[in-house]
């Protein structure tokens, strides 16, 4: 069973023709779901900890001291 939201292209013939064609099972997603990606929510956490406090990194070797 594949999962996807709602977005054009999801949504598109050529899309749902090779689901289709491909017998792949859609769970029903509502438009407008929260976003259960957690990998989302982590990119958040770790975004607000590095530039936290109006922090500008100047260099990718900045950025790898503040990760």
């Amino acid at each position: 069973v594949f999962q996807q939201g709602n977005a054009a292209i999801h949504n598109a013939g050529l899309t749902r023709d090779f689901l289709q064609e491909n017998n792949i099972t859609l769970s029903d997603h509502p438009a407008c779901s929260l976003d259960l990606n957690p990998i989302e929510n982590v990119w958040g956490w770790m975004a607000r900890k590095v530039y936290k406090n109006g922090c500008q990194l100047q260099t990718v070797d900045a950025l790898h001291e503040a990760i």
